[in-house]
């Protein structure tokens, strides 16, 4: 979790991390100068964008499996009918 490059006598389980006062997102350990970001990949338009993606994909299945279901329906009305 935190860098093993760190020199100082610091808890690696504990490390008294400050906010910087710039960048609400960014935190670092006033001990071994080890960074964190809590949002490294903030949601928003990619995430629209997965969300979408997912949605067209599942129509897709849906549309296929209903022309399959359609097909299948088809064959068997011409297998009786002969």
């Amino acid at each position: 979790m935190l860098n093993q490059d760190c020199h100082h006598d610091c808890n690696h389980n504990y490390c008294p991390f400050a906010q910087d006062s710039k960048n609400a997102n960014r935190y670092v350990c006033l001990k071994c100068g080890v960074e964190r970001e809590i949002n490294r990949h903030p949601s928003g338009f990619g995430s629209f964008l997965l969300l979408l993606l997912s949605l067209f994909i599942a129509f897709q299945v849906i549309v296929m499996l209903d022309k399959q279901n359609n097909d299948n329906q088809q064959q068997q009305v011409t297998s009786q009918q002969q």
